[in-house]
């Protein structure tokens, strides 16, 4: 049975991170973008100030884990084409270790899509968005 703690930080993750994440990725206004990075700050260091162990629910993966994906898996891409730090060892260090951890673990792993196929798919999606700016 999923907790209501855990049901709170996935809809936060939903809420907060998926919204401002669509900013930062997909906005053509500057200012729109630059607003979304300053929410994704915000919302990381309230899940950073909840990280407590290896994972959200422990040392297994649970519910908000999986809920993150968008933030261990598709943040990290974005931040490479677009050329922005957020996750980073320095800004959050317990949510970038999760995320590495997330990502490497061997269920996950073969869950996910080619990591270097999302990124071509996105920098050439990226281009196109800003090159008819």
């Amino acid at each position: 049975m999923i907790n209501t703690l855990a049901r709170f930080w996935s809809k936060f993750i939903d809420d907060k991170c998926l919204n401002a994440g669509r900013k930062v990725a997909f906005s053509l206004d500057e200012k729109e973008r630059d607003e979304g990075f300053k929410e994704l700050e915000v919302a990381f260091q309230f899940l950073e100030d909840e990280l407590k162990d290896k994972f959200f629910s422990g040392e297994d993966i649970g519910l908000v884990d999986i809920t993150g994906v968008f933030i261990a898996f598709w943040v990290p891409i974005i931040q490479e084409v677009i050329g922005l730090k957020l996750l980073t060892i320095e800004k959050f260090p317990k949510l970038y270790k999760w995320s590495q951890d997330f990502n490497n673990h061997q269920i996950v792993k073969e869950t996910l899509p080619n990591r270097e196929t999302q990124l071509a798919y996105f920098k050439a999606r990226y281009e196109s968005l800003f090159a008819s700016k």
